[in-house]
């Protein structure tokens, strides 16, 4: 039965299951059919009663707390139905998802752990190279006419978050095999540069920084009279990075003349110095990031205890989402789960430092960004798997002792 959850985990992690809906090779949408399979065989496979003291780490607490924020902000949001209900379910399916996928991976071999990140994060870059150089399967108007590739995670932003993540935790595992390490960091800058997304590969960056700083151990061991050399290894590695992208920027023309248009072409001459606009151009226009914070921050300040639940979602009041966790939680559920979201964070910094796990701090540091970028960011099957599993890596002696004196 184990098998059978890490399957779906794959499935879920890389997207697949999606991708296998949509071109009709599963019949009914995952959320009807996958996640309540995989509920299922979690509740059989994990009794309920042994996932209890998972509820005292913080992802939890404040996956709960979002939970109620939606109840009771629901009795006088303005929001469809509808909206209303996909708020709370999603709330809710994401405690119970968490719940099991963080006792999948602390009570699981680390061989098995190991190959259901590394598959998953193979099969999504595996279908962003394919999507790229000979293109999966159209079955969206809206995918059509985006040259922009993302594999199965269709957005590339979605797809380029998820990557990344999959990839620290497979670093974790690989964090004393250097030739393998390298391997994997490889596959992650070129494919999250095969995505084109900004905030995908400004998280590469991050990854590359603070990992080449702590020489890639899992401990914290910053030597400062290392810093300098780090930073000149990572100075190199983006020249070459750099000089291999303009090489290859003029093949890439020539043979996939698509990416000579729209936000792919703007992109793609933006990193290598021939576009005549900067790094934020498209996000001050009509539905671009900046015009959002703009109009969301204008929303919160109008109403700073809260619009109601799924305000953000409901397209009779807003045609795009937030982009932004925070003013996602600062819109819908008011200051108060804003600041609550910052202490979850700070606390998490804290227990990074205090259990001594560098990547958890990486990871920390990744979700900071992410927030900034991306808007309900723990509904993402994928982002969730992440949390679940540098969780269960950052609990491991506590859930011990609990397991011991139990």
């Amino acid at each position: 039965m184990k098998y059978i959850i890490a399957v779906l985990i794959i499935l879920f992690a890389s997207f697949a299951d999606i991708f296998l809906y949509r071109i009709d090779i599963i019949p009914v949408p995952p959320a009807e059919f996958l996640i309540p399979l995989f509920l299922v065989l979690a509740i059989l496979k994990y009794p309920p009663v042994k996932v209890l003291d998972i509820f005292q780490t913080h992802s939890s607490k404040f996956f709960i707390a979002v939970l109620l924020f939606a109840i009771v902000y629901s009795a006088f949001s303005m929001a469809s139905q509808d909206v209303l209900l996909e708020e709370i379910v999603l709330s809710l399916f994401t405690i119970l998802l968490y719940l099991f996928l963080v006792q999948f991976f602390r009570t699981e071999s680390n061989k098995l752990t190991f190959m259901v990140v590394f598959l998953s994060f193979i099969i999504l870059a595996g279908s962003v190279w394919y999507d790229f150089f000979i293109g999966l399967p159209k079955y969206d108007v809206k995918l059509v006419d985006l040259v922009r590739k993302g594999g199965f995670g269709e957005n590339p932003n979605q797809a380029a978050s998820s990557m990344k993540f999959l990839a620290l935790g497979i670093l974790v595992f690989l964090h004393r095999l250097k030739t393998k390490r390298l391997l994997i960091i490889v596959l992650m800058v070129v494919t999250v540069f095969l995505t084109m997304s900004r905030s995908g590969i400004v998280s590469v960056i991050l990854i590359l920084i603070f990992g080449a700083v702590n020489n890639w151990d899992t401990k914290f061991k910053v030597n400062p009279s290392k810093l300098f050399i780090s930073f000149f290894k990572l100075a190199f590695l983006f020249a070459g990075l750099y000089v291999g992208l303009v090489f290859f920027a003029g093949v890439i023309k020539e043979n996939f003349p698509a990416f000579t248009r729209g936000a792919a072409g703007e992109r793609l001459d933006l990193l290598i110095g021939e576009s005549d606009q900067n790094f934020t151009s498209e996000d001050v226009q009509f539905g671009g990031r900046g015009a959002l914070l703009i109009k969301y921050w204008n929303d919160f300040k109008d109403k700073p205890m809260g619009h109601g639940t799924g305000y953000s979602s409901d397209k009779k009041f807003n045609s795009l989402s937030t982009h932004n966790y925070y003013l996602y939680l600062a819109v819908n559920f008011g200051v108060l789960a804003l600041i609550l979201y910052l202490l979850y964070i700070v606390y998490g910094f804290k227990l990074s430092f205090k259990h001594d796990q560098f990547y958890y701090l990486i990871f920390i540091i990744l979700i900071v960004f992410e927030g900034l970028v991306t808007s309900r960011i723990y509904f993402n099957r994928s982002m969730l798997i992440a949390v679940a599993f540098f969780d269960s890596l950052l609990y491991a002696n506590i859930f011990l002792s609990n397991k011991k004196s139990a």
